[in-house]
């Protein structure tokens, strides 16, 4: 089981601990500092897992010693850029912490002299992990430290329960073998028997293991339509690049296909939205620079067109059906016409170095919202006059936003939270472009203890929609593995429910009989969890791996991130498709879909 691990984790501290040189390549060498040379070398990929990767032996951790210097470069396959930036490090280390404003295909060559462990991330793509540990020979293990920085100011001792889990979360994330598959009766993460120094104490890396069963459950009550997920780090035969499009069909709750883009090198499709008829499928490709657009009922791509670095996410104005493309690598949102061929129209600039990623668009579509993720801040876009309004937030890296079905408040993740807290939400009056206050998801944990005395406990948060009757704000939590909700009426955190390594995207679908789902995708696990809004119950967890499927070569139904069910449960927008109803505009399926619904869902 983790074979995978061990073997390049213990080569590379044999080869760093053996040559001042070892593990390094410098023919190529872009250097920060003249005649610095590095003794270790990360490439940032897009290989899920590997984001960042010693060249010499594949892995994402590399050892050098105190007064070594560590280079970290751009690979030359990757089709994206990225910024370097480091996520924690140990407290007193100098020069630290290292960070780029802007995405950029640069290098960095850095010397590390304090021992302990260093992790670098990418702003723009966070959940990118590379590691460097600066180990003193002269102690025994290797040196994780005694205290560490967090890149939000914060100071935790290595041994506390924050940086257990980010320890932990690191081997995760970077070794696909221990992502959790749940065609296994057990999901088992076997950490390798190596001695690590943390306040002068030797443990074993080996102490973090942990083993749990996996269950599928069938929801019992069917929803309406279907449910796409973008499985974005599925290896497919034929293409060097990874992700597919699941669809889940929502009645019986079985797989019904994967939308693999062979033939355009689909690459890492990351979120999706449709047209008003749903005919076809606009898809976003997040460590590339293209849009696809592919028939929802076919699967055959129309168009795969370049819009700007790394697109996040892609919305349409209900009112016009107009498509607004988030450039996650830039500053700005791409307006395009829709349909099958779409074509730019204009860029709108969303605030210098803004980097929008999960943005927003109103049910009235007068208003589209950004979260800016490197610039600390949200943007308010007037869309008929095209004006944006920057609101600064404090939030370290604005991820995810949405609204409330009256379009008045908007709930903007923080995926690094709001200093001091870890964790937050930011609550944004839409039209008073304004900050409103902050939620703590965090309230409730210890993070030095690990202690959870009630319901808010959410780390690290990403997507976090509001229910289509505006009651609950459902967040999806990467760190604490869990999902919150929120009470709108009083933004409190009344509910954590349990989710899974990577837990990421989440949307609402409707419920047959009235009602909706909360729909919740993880990026380190290939079920799809279904969350009862009525019972705030987890409902079911859906496969979404394809066993029969052979041309599936590895990763099979793992990286879920953006979640598409349809029909949408926005009634801004569903009213749109309501008006073609039973005038030959709409497929026979939607139809069947529209007229399951109840008065409520449809808003009437």
């Amino acid at each position: 089981m983790n074979a995978y691990k061990i073997k390049p984790v213990a080569g590379a501290i044999i080869m760093a601990l053996a040559s001042t040189t070892a593990g390094a390549n410098t023919d190529d060498a872009i250097l920060s500092v003249p005649g610095l040379m590095p003794s270790a070398t990360l490439e940032m990929t897009d290989h899920p897992g590997l984001w960042f990767k010693d060249p010499v032996d594949g892995d994402a951790l590399v050892v050098i010693k105190p007064g070594q210097a560590v280079q970290i470069k751009m690979s030359e396959e990757t089709r994206s850029q990225h910024t370097i930036t480091s996520l924690l490090w140990p407290v007193g280390a100098k020069d630290f912490p290292v960070d780029q404003d802007k995405p950029s295909d640069a290098s960095i060559t850095k010397g590390l002299d304090k021992p302990g462990l260093y992790v670098f991330t990418c702003k723009v793509h966070p959940y990118m992990f590379g590691a460097v540990i600066v180990d003193d020979p002269a102690t025994e293990g290797l040196d994780i430290g005694t205290e560490l920085n967090l890149v939000t100011g914060a100071k935790v001792p290595a041994d506390s329960d924050i940086a257990k889990k980010l320890l932990r979360t690191f081997f995760v994330v970077t070794t696909p073998s221990l992502w959790r598959d749940y065609r296994k009766p057990t999901w088992d993460v076997s950490l390798p028997d190596i001695p690590l120094n943390i306040k002068g104490q030797t443990i074993s890396l080996n102490a973090l293991s942990m083993s749990m069963p996996n269950k599928l459950l069938t929801p019992k009550t069917p929803g309406v339509g279907e449910v796409w997920v973008d499985t974005q780090f599925e290896m497919i035969e034929g293409k060097k690049k990874p992700g597919t499009a699941t669809r889940i069909d929502a009645a019986d709750w079985k797989l019904v296909n994967k939308v693999k883009g062979v033939k355009e090198e689909m690459n890492h499709p990351h979120n999706m939205w449709p047209d008003k008829t749903y005919q076809h499928i606009y898809q976003t490709q997040w460590f590339d620079k293209r849009l696809l657009t592919f028939e929802r009922a076919s699967g055959k791509v129309t168009s795969n067109i370049e819009v700007g670095e790394s697109p996040s996410h892609v919305l349409t104005r209900p009112e016009d059906d107009k498509l607004y493309v988030a450039i996650n690598g830039g500053e700005q949102v791409v307006k395009m016409t829709g349909g099958a061929a779409p074509s730019a129209i204009k860029s709108i600039n969303t605030g210098p170095n803004s980097s929008p990623h999960g943005h927003y668009i109103t049910e009235s579509g007068k208003y589209m919202v950004t979260p800016n993720a490197l610039s600390g801040s949200v943007s308010v876009v007037d869309l008929d006059s095209e004006t944006n309004t920057i609101i600064p937030t404090g939030g370290v890296i604005p991820i995810a936003v949405w609204g409330t079905p009256d379009g008045q408040r908007a709930y903007a993740a923080n995926l690094l939270g709001t200093p001091p807290m870890l964790s937050s939400l930011t609550v944004i009056d839409i039209p008073g472009k304004k900050k409103l206050s902050d939620i703590n998801l965090a309230a409730d944990y210890d993070p030095v203890s690990g202690k959870i005395t009630g319901e808010a406990y959410g780390l690290l948060p990403i997507q976090t929609p509001v229910s289509p009757d505006g009651k609950y704000v459902v967040t999806a939590n990467t760190l604490s593995a869990s999902i919150t909700i929120v009470d709108t009426a009083t933004n409190k955190v009344i509910k954590s429910l349990p989710c899974e390594a990577g837990c990421h995207g989440v949307h609402f679908g409707m419920k047959k009989g009235g009602g909706y789902y909360a729909y919740v995708a993880s990026k380190f696990a290939n079920d799809l969890i279904v969350v009862d809004m009525d019972k705030l119950e987890i409902a079911g967890r859906v496969l979404l791996a394809d066993s029969k499927d052979t041309s599936i070569l590895a990763h099979n139904g793992m990286g879920g991130q953006g979640v598409l069910p349809l029909p949408l449960v926005e009634h801004g927008y569903l009213k749109e498709t309501l008006k073609l109803s039973g005038k030959k505009q709409l497929s026979p399926d939607v139809e069947k879909w529209l007229q399951a619904l109840t008065k409520s869902q449809k808003g009437i």
